[in-house]
């Protein structure tokens, strides 16, 4: 009976975080890495559509200075930005198009440093060139997808190395601070 009462009360707590923390997100894609300093910064990216070739488009990243703030961005801020019907329709922002996380990107090993979240909605091989930003930067990836296959070159091109285990954070070895696509299986 306890412990009933306790799981309530932590529910609770965490439900009121989570919504507190909501009113803190910016209303758009204005707030970039840039604007948080030189602290560490967590990104969020999500998959507004894809091209022939299999390559992601992704809306403006949105970035705070925390992991939380971007892990609860991604799970709420979708909904969001489609309740606006101007933001969304600007923004290119599809509803059904990213529903969770294809993978978590982290500038330090074992998913330490700032980081980069791509919010998807399939793990059929789409891919993601990383921006200007991201180019060579990437130490270590949260598989949300069972595959991901880091490449040394835009497009899909050059050397891969691959990490797996959906659920599971992995270093690169030779890719390290090499990577500029990555692909989603």
């Amino acid at each position: 009976m306890k412990e009933t009462v306790v799981l309530r009360v932590l529910r609770f707590l965490v439900s009121l975080a989570l919504l507190m923390s909501l009113f803190a997100f910016p209303a758009s894609s204005e707030v970039v890495a840039s604007d948080i300093g030189d602290g560490e910064s967590h990104c969020v990216a999500f998959v507004v559509g894809q091209r022939p070739d299999g390559e992601l488009i992704l809306s403006t990243p949105d970035c705070f200075s925390d992991e939380l703030s971007a892990e609860v961005w991604a799970a709420y801020g979708l909904r969001a930005l489609t309740s606006n019907t101007a933001t969304a329709e600007s923004s290119g922002v599809d509803a059904t198009s990213s529903t969770f996380t294809l993978g978590r990107h982290y500038d330090g090993y074992n998913g330490s440093g700032s980081s980069i979240r791509i919010v998807g909605s399939s793990c059929t091989g789409g891919y993601w060139n990383t921006s200007s930003s991201w180019d060579n930067r990437i130490s270590s990836s949260y598989n949300g997808c069972s595959q991901l296959k880091h490449w040394d070159l835009p497009y899909k091109n050059g050397m891969a190395e691959s990490t797996y285990g959906s659920g599971t954070t992995d270093n690169l070895s030779y890719m390290n601070n090499l990577t500029e696509s990555v692909s989603y299986h």
